[in-house]
Protein backbone atom coordinates (compact mmCIF):
# COMPACT_ATOMS: atom_id res chain seq x y z
CA UNK A 1 0.00 0.00 0.00
CA UNK A 2 1.66 3.27 -1.43
CA UNK A 3 2.08 6.00 1.80
CA UNK A 4 0.12 8.78 1.64
CA UNK A 5 0.00 12.21 3.96
CA UNK A 6 -2.66 14.22 5.18
CA UNK A 7 -2.44 17.47 7.36
CA UNK A 8 -4.75 18.41 10.20
CA UNK A 9 -5.38 21.26 8.35
CA UNK A 10 -6.52 21.46 4.96
CA UNK A 11 -4.65 23.37 2.32
CA UNK A 12 -1.55 23.56 4.12
CA UNK A 13 0.48 20.46 2.53
CA UNK A 14 1.38 23.46 -0.33
CA UNK A 15 3.08 25.21 2.62
CA UNK A 16 6.56 24.06 4.17
CA UNK A 17 5.76 22.64 7.23
CA UNK A 18 7.92 22.67 10.15
CA UNK A 19 9.45 19.48 11.32
CA UNK A 20 7.64 17.97 14.16
CA UNK A 21 9.79 17.13 17.82
CA UNK A 22 8.78 14.17 19.89
CA UNK A 23 5.95 12.75 18.05
CA UNK A 24 3.83 10.06 19.33
CA UNK A 25 3.50 7.71 16.63
CA UNK A 26 -0.19 6.31 17.01
CA UNK A 27 -0.54 3.21 15.14
CA UNK A 28 -4.42 2.34 13.58
CA UNK A 29 -5.68 4.78 15.87
CA UNK A 30 -9.44 3.78 15.41
CA UNK A 31 -11.25 1.82 18.70
CA UNK A 32 -8.94 3.34 21.29
CA UNK A 33 -7.44 6.47 19.55
CA UNK A 34 -9.21 9.38 20.86
CA UNK A 35 -8.73 8.48 24.59
CA UNK A 36 -4.73 8.13 23.20
CA UNK A 37 -4.70 11.05 21.70
CA UNK A 38 -6.21 12.81 24.60
CA UNK A 39 -3.67 11.60 26.80
CA UNK A 40 -0.99 12.62 24.21
CA UNK A 41 -2.50 16.09 23.84
CA UNK A 42 -1.95 16.53 28.12
CA UNK A 43 1.74 15.35 27.81
CA UNK A 44 2.29 18.28 25.08
CA UNK A 45 2.97 15.98 22.48
CA UNK A 46 1.67 15.98 18.93
CA UNK A 47 0.51 12.73 17.11
CA UNK A 48 1.24 11.11 13.96
CA UNK A 49 -1.73 9.00 12.95
CA UNK A 50 -0.82 5.68 11.11
CA UNK A 51 -3.26 3.59 9.70
CA UNK A 52 -2.40 0.33 8.12
CA UNK A 53 -5.82 -1.09 6.71
CA UNK A 54 -7.77 -0.34 3.57
CA UNK A 55 -9.43 2.92 3.31
CA UNK A 56 -12.77 1.91 3.17
CA UNK A 57 -12.65 -0.20 6.13
CA UNK A 58 -11.37 2.57 7.86
CA UNK A 59 -14.04 5.25 7.35
CA UNK A 60 -16.92 2.67 7.39
CA UNK A 61 -15.13 1.82 10.84
CA UNK A 62 -14.37 5.84 12.29
CA UNK A 63 -15.60 8.31 10.06
CA UNK A 64 -13.60 10.91 12.23
CA UNK A 65 -10.46 8.12 13.02
CA UNK A 66 -7.65 11.01 12.43
CA UNK A 67 -9.17 13.88 13.91
CA UNK A 68 -6.54 15.24 16.87
CA UNK A 69 -3.70 14.24 14.80
CA UNK A 70 -1.06 15.91 13.76
CA UNK A 71 -0.42 14.53 10.55
CA UNK A 72 -2.34 11.43 9.29
CA UNK A 73 0.01 8.68 7.05
CA UNK A 74 -1.66 5.99 5.13
CA UNK A 75 -0.28 2.85 4.73
CA UNK A 76 1.37 -0.66 5.37
CA UNK A 77 4.82 -1.06 4.44
CA UNK A 78 6.87 -0.12 7.64
CA UNK A 79 10.12 0.71 5.20
CA UNK A 80 8.12 3.73 3.43
CA UNK A 81 6.55 4.36 7.00
CA UNK A 82 9.92 4.93 8.25
CA UNK A 83 10.44 7.45 5.44
CA UNK A 84 7.80 9.40 5.93
CA UNK A 85 8.11 10.05 9.26
CA UNK A 86 11.42 10.77 9.01
CA UNK A 87 10.63 13.03 6.82
CA UNK A 88 8.22 14.63 9.31
CA UNK A 89 9.82 14.49 12.83
CA UNK A 90 13.02 15.15 14.01
CA UNK A 91 12.76 12.59 16.84
CA UNK A 92 10.06 10.23 17.82
CA UNK A 93 8.89 9.97 21.02
CA UNK A 94 7.01 6.83 21.57
CA UNK A 95 5.68 4.30 18.37
CA UNK A 96 2.03 2.84 20.17
CA UNK A 97 -0.08 0.26 18.55
CA UNK A 98 -3.56 0.92 19.61
CA UNK A 99 -5.83 -1.75 17.46
CA UNK A 100 -4.92 -5.12 16.61
CA UNK A 101 -3.93 -5.09 13.28
CA UNK A 102 -1.09 -1.97 13.84
CA UNK A 103 0.97 -4.19 16.46
CA UNK A 104 3.53 -5.90 13.50
CA UNK A 105 3.92 -2.11 11.84
CA UNK A 106 4.65 -0.24 15.33
CA UNK A 107 7.00 -2.90 16.47
CA UNK A 108 9.06 -2.76 13.39
CA UNK A 109 8.54 1.18 13.23
CA UNK A 110 9.84 1.57 17.19
CA UNK A 111 13.06 -1.01 16.08
CA UNK A 112 14.05 1.32 13.81
CA UNK A 113 14.10 4.46 15.70
CA UNK A 114 15.64 2.84 18.70
CA UNK A 115 12.49 2.94 21.00
CA UNK A 116 10.76 0.75 23.82
CA UNK A 117 8.64 -2.15 22.12
CA UNK A 118 7.88 -5.61 22.22
CA UNK A 119 10.05 -7.26 19.42
CA UNK A 120 9.40 -7.64 15.89
CA UNK A 121 10.33 -11.53 16.30
CA UNK A 122 6.97 -12.69 18.04
CA UNK A 123 5.00 -9.18 17.03
CA UNK A 124 2.81 -11.30 14.18
CA UNK A 125 2.07 -14.13 16.83
CA UNK A 126 0.26 -11.61 18.32
CA UNK A 127 -2.05 -11.12 15.37
CA UNK A 128 -2.00 -14.04 12.86
CA UNK A 129 -3.40 -16.77 14.76
CA UNK A 130 -1.69 -19.54 12.46
CA UNK A 131 1.59 -18.18 14.19
CA UNK A 132 0.36 -17.59 17.41
CA UNK A 133 -0.44 -21.18 17.72
CA UNK A 134 2.69 -22.20 16.60
CA UNK A 135 4.64 -20.43 18.82
CA UNK A 136 2.46 -21.20 21.92
CA UNK A 137 3.28 -24.93 21.04
CA UNK A 138 7.04 -25.07 20.62
CA UNK A 139 7.09 -23.04 24.05
CA UNK A 140 4.56 -25.57 25.55
CA UNK A 141 1.47 -24.01 25.90
CA UNK A 142 -1.75 -25.63 25.02
CA UNK A 143 -3.72 -24.41 22.29
CA UNK A 144 -6.91 -25.85 20.69
CA UNK A 145 -6.48 -29.08 18.14
CA UNK A 146 -6.41 -27.18 14.80
CA UNK A 147 -5.92 -27.21 11.21
CA UNK A 148 -5.21 -24.57 8.76
CA UNK A 149 -7.78 -24.57 5.62
CA UNK A 150 -7.59 -22.34 2.16
CA UNK A 151 -10.77 -23.76 0.27
CA UNK A 152 -14.05 -24.88 1.36
CA UNK A 153 -13.69 -28.70 0.47
CA UNK A 154 -10.31 -28.00 2.87
CA UNK A 155 -12.84 -26.59 5.72
CA UNK A 156 -14.55 -29.58 5.55
CA UNK A 157 -12.33 -32.08 5.82
CA UNK A 158 -10.74 -30.50 8.66
CA UNK A 159 -13.51 -29.82 11.01
CA UNK A 160 -14.73 -34.03 9.93
CA UNK A 161 -10.81 -34.65 11.23
CA UNK A 162 -11.38 -32.59 14.39
CA UNK A 163 -14.49 -33.47 14.87
CA UNK A 164 -17.88 -31.37 15.75
CA UNK A 165 -18.29 -29.10 16.87
CA UNK A 166 -16.03 -27.03 15.43
CA UNK A 167 -15.02 -23.01 16.05
CA UNK A 168 -13.97 -21.94 12.25
CA UNK A 169 -12.17 -18.19 12.00
CA UNK A 170 -10.38 -16.11 10.01
CA UNK A 171 -6.34 -16.26 11.23
CA UNK A 172 -6.59 -12.66 11.36
CA UNK A 173 -9.08 -9.99 12.83
CA UNK A 174 -10.76 -9.84 16.00
CA UNK A 175 -14.34 -8.83 17.59
CA UNK A 176 -15.39 -12.38 16.66
CA UNK A 177 -16.06 -10.72 13.46
CA UNK A 178 -16.77 -13.85 10.75
CA UNK A 179 -16.33 -16.39 13.65
CA UNK A 180 -18.58 -19.27 13.31
CA UNK A 181 -18.96 -22.07 15.84
CA UNK A 182 -19.93 -24.86 14.15
CA UNK A 183 -22.17 -28.11 15.00
CA UNK A 184 -22.08 -30.32 11.78
CA UNK A 185 -21.32 -30.54 8.54
CA UNK A 186 -24.36 -28.79 7.24
CA UNK A 187 -23.84 -25.44 8.99
CA UNK A 188 -20.11 -25.16 6.90
CA UNK A 189 -21.72 -24.01 4.34
CA UNK A 190 -22.57 -20.69 5.39
CA UNK A 191 -19.10 -19.60 6.15
CA UNK A 192 -18.35 -19.43 2.34
CA UNK A 193 -21.79 -17.24 1.83
CA UNK A 194 -20.61 -14.20 4.14
CA UNK A 195 -18.16 -11.73 2.45
CA UNK A 196 -14.65 -13.26 3.06
CA UNK A 197 -12.81 -10.29 4.80
CA UNK A 198 -11.82 -9.81 8.49
CA UNK A 199 -12.54 -6.92 10.96
CA UNK A 200 -10.13 -5.12 9.45
CA UNK A 201 -11.03 -5.30 5.20
CA UNK A 202 -8.33 -7.83 4.50
CA UNK A 203 -9.37 -10.84 2.23
CA UNK A 204 -9.56 -14.04 4.31
CA UNK A 205 -6.97 -16.38 2.27
CA UNK A 206 -7.08 -18.79 4.83
CA UNK A 207 -9.06 -20.23 8.02
CA UNK A 208 -8.24 -21.86 10.94
CA UNK A 209 -10.68 -24.77 11.58
CA UNK A 210 -10.36 -25.39 15.54
CA UNK A 211 -11.97 -28.12 18.50
CA UNK A 212 -14.41 -26.17 20.24
CA UNK A 213 -12.97 -26.29 23.55
CA UNK A 214 -15.87 -27.28 26.39
CA UNK A 215 -15.36 -25.07 29.68
CA UNK A 216 -14.82 -21.79 30.88
CA UNK A 217 -13.67 -18.84 29.50
CA UNK A 218 -11.73 -16.10 30.99
CA UNK A 219 -9.86 -12.62 29.80
CA UNK A 220 -6.76 -11.90 31.24
CA UNK A 221 -5.31 -8.07 31.43
CA UNK A 222 -2.00 -7.34 32.06
CA UNK A 223 0.25 -4.50 32.12
CA UNK A 224 4.44 -5.15 31.26
CA UNK A 225 6.76 -2.51 32.42
CA UNK A 226 10.57 -3.60 31.70
CA UNK A 227 9.84 -6.97 31.66
CA UNK A 228 7.84 -7.22 34.70
CA UNK A 229 4.03 -7.83 34.43
CA UNK A 230 0.96 -6.83 36.38
CA UNK A 231 -1.95 -8.60 36.43
CA UNK A 232 -4.69 -5.69 35.82
CA UNK A 233 -8.02 -7.74 36.52
CA UNK A 234 -9.71 -10.90 35.20
CA UNK A 235 -12.87 -11.32 33.39
CA UNK A 236 -15.30 -14.04 32.56
CA UNK A 237 -17.38 -14.48 29.77
CA UNK A 238 -20.87 -16.28 30.86
CA UNK A 239 -23.55 -17.38 29.29
CA UNK A 240 -26.71 -16.49 30.76
CA UNK A 241 -28.02 -20.00 31.04
CA UNK A 242 -25.08 -20.77 32.94
CA UNK A 243 -23.72 -23.45 30.26
CA UNK A 244 -20.23 -23.71 28.20
CA UNK A 245 -19.71 -20.37 27.26
CA UNK A 246 -20.87 -20.09 23.20
CA UNK A 247 -19.88 -17.90 20.62
CA UNK A 248 -19.77 -14.65 21.19
CA UNK A 249 -21.19 -11.87 23.09
CA UNK A 250 -23.23 -12.62 26.22
CA UNK A 251 -22.32 -11.34 29.05
CA UNK A 252 -18.95 -10.18 30.38
CA UNK A 253 -18.07 -10.01 34.58
CA UNK A 254 -14.98 -8.51 36.02
CA UNK A 255 -14.07 -11.24 38.61
CA UNK A 256 -14.28 -10.09 42.60
CA UNK A 257 -13.04 -13.61 44.36
CA UNK A 258 -10.48 -15.70 44.02
CA UNK A 259 -10.32 -19.43 42.94
CA UNK A 260 -8.10 -22.15 42.33
CA UNK A 261 -9.06 -21.97 38.47
CA UNK A 262 -8.57 -18.27 38.33
CA UNK A 263 -5.24 -18.70 39.50
CA UNK A 264 -4.58 -20.91 37.35
CA UNK A 265 -5.45 -18.78 34.30
CA UNK A 266 -3.66 -15.85 35.44
CA UNK A 267 -0.79 -18.00 35.94
CA UNK A 268 -1.20 -19.13 32.45
CA UNK A 269 -1.08 -16.15 31.33
CA UNK A 270 1.99 -14.72 32.56
CA UNK A 271 3.29 -17.82 31.05
CA UNK A 272 2.22 -16.32 27.89
CA UNK A 273 3.69 -13.26 27.98
CA UNK A 274 6.93 -14.60 28.16
CA UNK A 275 6.44 -17.19 25.50
CA UNK A 276 5.77 -13.93 23.43
CA UNK A 277 8.42 -11.97 24.12
CA UNK A 278 6.17 -9.58 25.97
CA UNK A 279 8.41 -6.57 27.34
CA UNK A 280 5.93 -3.74 27.09
CA UNK A 281 2.48 -2.47 27.53
CA UNK A 282 -1.14 -3.50 28.29
CA UNK A 283 -2.04 -7.44 26.63
CA UNK A 284 -5.34 -8.84 26.70
CA UNK A 285 -5.28 -12.91 26.54
CA UNK A 286 -8.00 -14.79 26.26
CA UNK A 287 -8.05 -18.36 27.87
CA UNK A 288 -10.65 -21.42 28.04
CA UNK A 289 -10.23 -23.57 30.92
CA UNK A 290 -11.25 -26.44 29.75
CA UNK A 291 -14.18 -29.09 31.85
CA UNK A 292 -10.47 -30.30 33.36
CA UNK A 293 -9.58 -26.80 34.48
CA UNK A 294 -6.52 -27.05 32.42
CA UNK A 295 -5.89 -23.44 30.50
CA UNK A 296 -5.72 -23.72 26.85
CA UNK A 297 -4.48 -20.68 24.66
CA UNK A 298 -7.48 -18.46 22.59
CA UNK A 299 -5.47 -15.43 21.70
CA UNK A 300 -3.00 -13.02 22.74
CA UNK A 301 -3.41 -9.15 21.91
CA UNK A 302 -0.53 -7.44 22.81
CA UNK A 303 -2.56 -4.13 23.15
CA UNK A 304 -5.33 -2.68 25.59
CA UNK A 305 -8.96 -4.72 25.42
CA UNK A 306 -12.19 -3.48 23.39
CA UNK A 307 -15.45 -3.32 23.70
CA UNK A 308 -15.04 -0.02 26.13
CA UNK A 309 -12.96 -1.88 29.07
CA UNK A 310 -10.39 0.53 29.24
CA UNK A 311 -12.99 3.68 30.17
CA UNK A 312 -14.91 1.26 32.44
CA UNK A 313 -10.95 1.33 33.95
CA UNK A 314 -10.45 4.82 34.27
CA UNK A 315 -14.48 5.49 35.89
CA UNK A 316 -13.48 2.20 38.24
CA UNK A 317 -10.07 2.01 39.39
CA UNK A 318 -6.82 4.02 40.51
CA UNK A 319 -4.90 3.07 37.42
CA UNK A 320 -5.58 5.52 33.57
CA UNK A 321 -4.80 2.93 30.81
CA UNK A 322 -4.07 5.15 27.70
CA UNK A 323 -1.79 7.96 30.19
CA UNK A 324 -0.09 4.96 31.46
CA UNK A 325 0.53 2.98 28.49
CA UNK A 326 1.96 6.26 27.15
CA UNK A 327 3.93 6.60 29.92
CA UNK A 328 5.30 3.09 30.00
CA UNK A 329 6.16 4.02 25.94
CA UNK A 330 7.79 6.87 26.68
CA UNK A 331 10.27 5.49 29.22
CA UNK A 332 8.71 6.60 31.98
CA UNK A 333 7.15 5.29 35.05
CA UNK A 334 3.62 4.64 34.62
CA UNK A 335 1.51 5.66 38.04
CA UNK A 336 1.00 2.02 37.55
CA UNK A 337 3.80 0.06 39.22
CA UNK A 338 3.84 -3.64 39.67
CA UNK A 339 0.84 -4.20 41.78
CA UNK A 340 -2.60 -4.60 40.18
CA UNK A 341 -5.06 -1.64 40.35
CA UNK A 342 -7.75 -0.94 42.89
CA UNK A 343 -11.03 -0.91 42.18
CA UNK A 344 -14.52 0.95 43.98
CA UNK A 345 -16.49 -1.34 42.54
CA UNK A 346 -16.75 -4.83 40.48
CA UNK A 347 -17.59 -4.09 36.89
CA UNK A 348 -19.22 -5.67 33.48
CA UNK A 349 -21.47 -5.70 30.94
CA UNK A 350 -24.30 -7.33 28.77
CA UNK A 351 -24.97 -7.79 25.33
CA UNK A 352 -28.94 -8.15 24.08
CA UNK A 353 -28.78 -10.05 20.99
CA UNK A 354 -30.68 -11.42 18.04
CA UNK A 355 -30.49 -14.95 17.98
CA UNK A 356 -32.49 -15.43 15.47
CA UNK A 357 -32.67 -14.45 11.68
CA UNK A 358 -32.00 -11.49 10.39
CA UNK A 359 -35.48 -9.18 10.06
CA UNK A 360 -36.69 -5.33 10.77
CA UNK A 361 -36.80 -4.11 14.23
CA UNK A 362 -39.90 -3.46 14.84
CA UNK A 363 -39.78 -2.55 19.18
CA UNK A 364 -37.14 -2.99 21.52
CA UNK A 365 -38.51 -2.18 25.10
CA UNK A 366 -37.19 -1.40 28.66
CA UNK A 367 -34.07 -0.18 27.57
CA UNK A 368 -35.52 3.53 29.33
CA UNK A 369 -36.53 1.28 32.48
CA UNK A 370 -33.05 -0.24 33.10
CA UNK A 371 -30.86 3.29 32.24
CA UNK A 372 -32.34 4.10 35.67
CA UNK A 373 -31.51 1.49 37.40
CA UNK A 374 -28.56 1.80 39.84
CA UNK A 375 -25.72 0.58 38.68
CA UNK A 376 -26.30 1.02 34.92
CA UNK A 377 -23.98 3.38 33.93
CA UNK A 378 -24.06 3.36 29.48
CA UNK A 379 -26.68 1.69 27.55
CA UNK A 380 -25.92 2.08 23.65
CA UNK A 381 -28.45 1.00 20.87
CA UNK A 382 -26.49 0.98 17.91
CA UNK A 383 -29.72 0.10 15.72
CA UNK A 384 -33.40 2.17 15.91
CA UNK A 385 -36.94 1.09 15.55
CA UNK A 386 -37.06 0.28 11.29
CA UNK A 387 -33.39 -0.95 10.95
CA UNK A 388 -32.50 -4.40 9.30
CA UNK A 389 -30.91 -6.17 11.68
CA UNK A 390 -28.35 -8.87 11.75
CA UNK A 391 -28.06 -11.96 13.80
CA UNK A 392 -25.79 -11.25 16.64
CA UNK A 393 -22.37 -13.12 15.33
CA UNK A 394 -20.01 -10.54 16.66
CA UNK A 395 -19.21 -7.25 18.42
CA UNK A 396 -21.20 -4.34 16.71
CA UNK A 397 -23.98 -6.39 15.57
CA UNK A 398 -25.99 -6.55 19.23
CA UNK A 399 -29.59 -5.01 19.86
CA UNK A 400 -27.94 -2.95 22.75
CA UNK A 401 -24.80 -2.87 25.07
CA UNK A 402 -25.14 -2.52 29.06
CA UNK A 403 -22.16 -1.09 31.09
CA UNK A 404 -23.07 -1.36 34.62
CA UNK A 405 -21.11 -1.46 38.05
CA UNK A 406 -21.66 -2.90 41.66
CA UNK A 407 -20.53 -3.71 44.84
CA UNK A 408 -19.65 -7.03 44.31
CA UNK A 409 -19.78 -9.65 41.62
CA UNK A 410 -23.08 -11.44 43.18
CA UNK A 411 -24.59 -8.02 42.88
CA UNK A 412 -23.25 -7.64 39.39
CA UNK A 413 -24.80 -10.93 38.09
CA UNK A 414 -28.26 -10.14 40.20
CA UNK A 415 -28.52 -6.91 37.99
CA UNK A 416 -27.24 -8.45 34.53
CA UNK A 417 -30.40 -10.70 35.34
CA UNK A 418 -32.93 -7.62 35.75
CA UNK A 419 -31.70 -6.39 32.73
CA UNK A 420 -32.33 -9.54 30.92
CA UNK A 421 -35.69 -9.90 32.21
CA UNK A 422 -36.79 -6.36 31.49
CA UNK A 423 -35.14 -6.03 28.08
CA UNK A 424 -37.31 -7.16 25.25
CA UNK A 425 -36.87 -7.01 21.42
CA UNK A 426 -40.16 -7.25 18.56
CA UNK A 427 -37.69 -8.34 15.37
CA UNK A 428 -40.56 -9.03 12.13
CA UNK A 429 -38.38 -11.61 10.22
CA UNK A 430 -40.83 -12.12 7.68
CA UNK A 431 -40.32 -8.62 6.41
CA UNK A 432 -36.86 -9.84 5.08
CA UNK A 433 -36.62 -9.91 1.59
CA UNK A 434 -34.11 -12.83 0.64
Amino acid sequence: MQVTVETAVPGSASRRRPRLRDAVVLVDGVLNGEPFKRACMDAGLPVIGVYTFDRPTLESMSPLHAQGDTVSLYGSDPHSLDGRLRELTESVAAVIPATEPGVCCAASLAARWGLPSNPVSTAAACRDKRLMRELARREGLRVPRHQVADSAEAVHDAALRIGFPVIVKPATGAASHNVFLVDGPAALSEIFEKDRRDLFGASVDQWLVEEYVRGREFAVNTFTVNGRHTVLDTWEYRMPSGEDYDNPYWDFVQLDEPSTVRTAVERFAIAVLEAFGIRIGPCHIEVKADEAGRPVLIEVGARLPGAGIPLMWERHSTWRPYHDTLACYLGRRPSLSHAPPSFDATIGMCFIRNDGEPGVLRELTGLDLIAGQPGVEQVLAPYTVGDLVPTTRDLGTELAKVRMSAPSGAALSSLIRTVRRTVRADIEREAVIV
